[in-house]
């Protein structure tokens, strides 16, 4: 792997930073790691209302604009949602994110009108808004999607950010969202298969960080015998999901979290991995303040690893946690282990 590939947390600090100096970033990743899912997070986190154009499904003079005649003269004028100087900000906002995806999608023509923009922050004879942030997106030429190369004169116009996917921060960002704790277990369980990209593949689709999201969506409140197999084939692919649904027959042999609360000492442990990522997963889902200290008891006799999901899921899912003295206490002997997962997710 390149030095000079960023993970999905490093990218947005890079991102910012061209926001910052006036330049245009363009992200280039394998589908479905999350590029416009970055510009909506940093569109949020500031204020900025997103331009959402899909540049594969423009025609040049969707950039140019259209002639219009003033007096004796044709002018270009731009479409109305590029906002040019003078237009006021929407209400709630403090500008706009203007993002050029599937760039790299684009005809040659589209891409040639688009040098415009993100060089001379012009629309026809307009310029942009001084409030207006240029990013771009686009798939890698080398992963089997629709890619038009992109001119050289295009590519010293934009900075280049290389995205791969980073398990970690994916974790940390399932957590946070709520993700199904059975998709967050089965994860934990088998890292490699959050990413299953192989541009040859036969499959309709493939697992990634947004089909993982997806299944997520499909399974949430569930049970086993309600989970519709063919739905998550056609979701994280046929293999993906003959593997996963597997994983969910193991919370079929969990200890009860009655059993767990009642008497965290001598409940029973799984023996087998698998369950006991499951257990972990499974324990997120009903930790609350007023039962963690018997969820970390029982948590305690299970092997450092399966201690980290569940104490790094705690505070993922709820940061007040790191104040609470249970939890400082609980963690005392795995500071090594969190803090080795802290400064893998730092940006």
């Amino acid at each position: 792997m390149s030095l000079f590939i960023m993970t999905p947390s490093e990218a947005r600090a890079s991102i910012i930073e061209c926001f910052e100096a006036g330049l245009v970033p363009s992200l280039e990743s394998s589908p479905g790691v999350g590029k416009s899912s970055l510009i909506h997070q940093i569109a949020a986190d500031f204020q900025l209302y997103v331009i959402d154009l899909r540049l594969s499904m423009c025609a040049p003079e969707d950039l140019m604009g259209l002639p219009s005649r003033e007096g004796k003269k044709s002018v270009f004028s731009p479409f109305a949602m590029f906002p040019i100087r003078g237009d006021a900000i929407p209400k709630g906002y403090k500008g706009w994110i203007l993002f050029l995806d599937e760039f790299t999608s684009a005809t040659k023509a589209v891409q040639a009108a688009a040098y415009k923009v993100v060089l001379d922050r012009m629309v026809g004879q307009e310029y942009l808004h001084e409030s207006v942030f240029i990013a771009c997106a686009g798939n890698k030429m080398t992963d089997g999607a629709i890619v038009t190369e992109m001119g050289t004169a295009m590519q010293s116009r934009l900075v280049h950010i290389q995205i791969n996917p980073s398990f970690p921060e994916f974790i940390k960002y399932a957590n946070q969202q709520l993700f199904d704790y059975r998709v967050i277990g089965y994860l934990e369980s088998q890292p490699s298969k959050l990413h299953e990209f192989d541009p040859d593949h036969n499959d309709k689709t493939f697992a990634c960080p947004r089909t993982w999201e997806f299944a997520s969506k499909l399974i949430k409140g569930k049970s086993f015998e309600q989970v519709n197999l063919p739905l998550l084939a056609g979701t994280i692919s046929e293999g993906a999901a003959v593997a996963f649904h597997a994983f969910l027959k193991e919370y079929e042999y969990l200890p009860k979290i009655e059993e767990i609360i009642a008497d965290p000492q001598t409940a029973p442990v799984p023996d087998r991995t698998s369950t006991q990522y499951a257990t972990a997963s499974m324990l997120l889902e009903y930790c609350t303040k007023a039962n963690f200290g018997k969820l970390a008891t029982y948590m305690k006799r299970f092997s450092a690893d399966f201690q980290v999901v569940f104490f790094r899921g705690v505070v993922a899912r709820d940061k007040t946690m790191e104040r609470n003295p249970e939890y400082v206490s609980s963690i005392q002997h795995l500071t090594r282990f969190l803090n080795d997962n802290n400064a893998a997710l730092a940006a």
